[in-house]
């Protein structure tokens, strides 16, 4: 599989790898975390909202936010 590059001109995100290189997350938390670095510095963030935007359930979506909290990325 080859990776296609594009100009990243608009709708990209800029954001530290730690989390992403952090051996201990499984991918369902990376993507937590990713999305969450995604939006505006003021964002306030509520599980509920967070939950409807993916086909993750709230069992799914616990699982991978716990995993967050538990290694020291959210409060």
């Amino acid at each position: 599989m080859g990776i296609f590059r594009v100009a990243k001109n608009s709708n990209y995100v800029v954001m530290n790898r730690t989390a992403l290189n952090d051996n201990r997350l499984s991918w369902k938390a990376k993507g937590i975390m990713a999305y969450m670095l995604s939006m505006p510095d003021d964002w306030v963030f509520y599980m509920d909202e967070l939950m409807t935007h993916s086909t993750d359930g709230k069992a799914s979506f616990r699982a991978g936010f716990n995993e967050l909290k538990e290694c020291g990325y959210i409060e």
